[in-house]
């Protein structure tokens, strides 16, 4: 992608001189319908949005009221479907009225409709609460479909929810008493190997446009069996247009640059209804925004384009590590972190993307890069530095090759992706927590030790607050993953990408699952810990995070979010939509103390 974005007039990054004022806009505080209030649509507005989307309207309930025995809709043998599918992401995905993770169908504690993860079965001594789902979902089939959606919604004063997967760990794809638009049947693909943006007058590039509810683990299907390489990410339940929005880091990032880099054009459906077609030279300042501002700001997207390129053989590097349980556990799992931390900036500026899941038990290690850009030797440094550590350390298996994937796309897809699922928990309640960890921050051997021991420090936070074999406790995965824009630092202006994301090596997520039959307080207690599990790298400077897998109760979540581009995405914001309609909590113009956002105070 061309630099140009850079020097548009219109986006010219301007540094608040107070962050603080750069905050407090005179934002438009949107007034939503209730549907317990007096302004709620009539049922003969309903039947004209109705008739409008062509029948596709549809009431919902939550997913298991069907399981519930004191529920209107309790059916044994519809529950049977629900109990097989409860914790696989591809059911979940196909139900409107499901997400990933069922904390985000409720409203707050036992104010949902949720099964036991662990032992899922008919529920005889509670209700199904409809929680944060959508009363109302569209399951729309294009842009027509959205913009019709969009202007009665306006009209009517009812808050709208997009939901492609459910694949979010901010709960933005539910939402109480609003109306869900569903893009999750627009799954098409398309490759077009000269492709030029609308109005542009670039030369033609081969690229892949995608309908709004393209899985990853399709894309890449799709991309193998075309021959082309697509810059995505590692966890393919994810849907590409938020996957997008949030910026996109995974295994090609570090040697072609973030995934928002690469986008050509978008198709979406403003809250003026307008369907738009925006690239470079077509609303310049709203692609501008797209790319990196945030999911659910600013607009429904309908399809995206993105530039793709030949297909390169992958080597890897897959490891595992045991420590020696002789000594001290916590010690040795800080040591291992800040060891990887001090080759962490020299993979990465050669293109090479890992991933570390360190537990006190075990160390998983990953490396991926494309084979031309280095030979395996590059980790020989690191692999003889830890079998001089053999007397704490135990390097159980080493599967190394050069070119070991013929292609990213096959490296997702037969190794990736299923190591990727095997850590999620689809059906049980999930928050998370994350830092970008600047590239400074891993420059010598005491600086990556520092980080290592913040690292481990909020590990400890949220296992602290976990009583392990209570009942619903599931437990701790710490993930670090090397995988941003080493070679492309120079555009961190040329798109709305936090710009933390460019300064980082590594982005490191603190994750915790839990399920029904937790008290109250041991509830209160494991999600307060998971907020303040960043507290020990914030101790050290380190505040930035990548929205997309971040904390929806981020104090400063404007700063740590989108940095020094807020203040920029506030304009174009309130450009584009001046009522504020697309509003989301903790996006861009975010007004949080709304009566629909009341499900959040649960949270927090």
């Amino acid at each position: 992608m061309s630099t140009k974005f850079t020097s548009i007039a219109l986006l010219k990054l301007t540094f608040a001189a107070s962050q603080v004022a750069a905050f407090m806009h005179p934002y438009a505080i949107p007034e939503f319908a209730s549907p317990s209030g007096p302004h709620w649509p009539s049922p003969s507005e309903w039947e004209a949005l109705n008739h409008s989307v062509s029948g596709k309207l549809q009431t919902l309930r939550p997913w298991a009221a069907v399981c519930y025995s004191a529920d209107p809709l309790f059916d044994p043998e519809m529950c049977q479907t629900v109990l097989a599918g409860y914790d696989n992401d591809t059911a979940r995905e196909q139900v409107p009225s499901a997400v990933l993770w069922p904390n985000w169908e409720a409203c707050g504690y036992e104010y949902g409709c949720a099964l036991n993860y662990s032992n899922p079965q008919i529920v005889n001594d509670s209700l199904c609460h409809q929680g944060s789902v959508p009363p109302y979902s569209v399951s729309i089939t294009d842009a027509q479909d959205a913009s019709a959606v969009v202007k009665w919604a306006v009209a009517n004063k009812v808050k709208l929810t997009v939901k492609s997967t459910g694949h979010d760990f901010l709960g933005r794809s539910s939402g109480r008493g609003t109306l869900q638009v569903n893009t999750h049947t627009m799954d098409s693909l398309e490759y077009v190997p000269d492709f030029v943006p609308q109005g542009s007058s670039s030369p033609p590039v081969t690229a892949l446009t995608m309908g709004a509810g393209a899985q990853l683990h399709n894309i890449y299907a799709y991309a193998e069996e075309n021959n082309i390489t697509a810059v995505l990410g590692a966890c393919t339940t994810v849907g590409a247009p938020g996957f997008l929005q949030g910026g996109g880091h995974g295994l090609m990032v570090p040697s072609l640059g973030l995934a928002v880099e690469h986008v050509l054009e978008l198709e979406l459906v403003t809250a003026d209804g307008q369907i738009r077609n925006v690239n470079a030279v077509q609303d310049p300042d709203l692609f501008w925004a797209i790319r990196g501002g945030g999911a659910g700001s600013w607009g429904i997207i309908t399809s995206v384009t993105v530039q793709v390129y030949p297909v390169e053989p992958i080597s890897a590097s897959i490891m595992l590590v045991k420590p020696n349980t002789a000594q001290n556990l916590t010690s040795l799992v800080i040591d291992f972190i800040a060891l990887v931390g001090q080759y962490a900036n020299e993979w990465a500026d050669t293109g090479i993307a890992i991933e570390v899941i360190p537990t006190e038990a075990e160390y998983v290690l990953s490396l991926y890069w494309p084979t031309p850009l280095a030979p395996v030797s590059i980790l020989f440094p690191f692999f003889t530095e830890l079998l001089s550590k053999s007397s704490n350390y135990t390097v159980v298996s080493n599967t190394t090759a050069a070119a070991m994937f013929p292609s990213v796309a096959n490296a997702e897809i037969v190794n990736v992706a299923p190591f990727m699922e095997s850590l999620n928990m689809y059906g049980a309640s999930n928050q998370i927590a994350s830092r970008l960890i600047p590239r400074t921050y891993l420059s010598s051997v005491e600086s990556s030790a520092k980080v290592a021991e913040a690292i481990w420090a909020g590990v400890q936070v949220i296992e602290d607050a976990e009583q392990i074999g209570e009942q619903g406790v599931l437990g701790t995965i710490p993930m670090i993953f090397g995988d941003m824009p080493a070679k492309t630092r120079q555009m961190v202006n040329a798109s709305a990408a936090n710009p933390g994301i460019y300064d980082a090596t590594w982005h490191v997520i603190f994750a915790s699952t839990w399920t029904t039959g937790m008290t109250w307080e041991s509830n209160e207690a494991l999600v307060a810990s998971i907020h303040d599990s960043v507290g020990p790298l914030n101790a050290i400077g380190i505040t930035s995070s990548y929205q997309n897998e971040g904390n929806a109760f981020e104090n400063n979540w404007q700063d740590t979010f989108f940095g020094y581009k807020y203040e920029t995405l506030s304009n174009i914001k309130q450009k584009y939509d001046p009522a504020n309609f697309f509003t989301t909590f903790a996006g861009v113009a975010s007004v949080r103390e709304l009566p629909v956002y009341n499900c959040y105070d649960c949270y927090e």
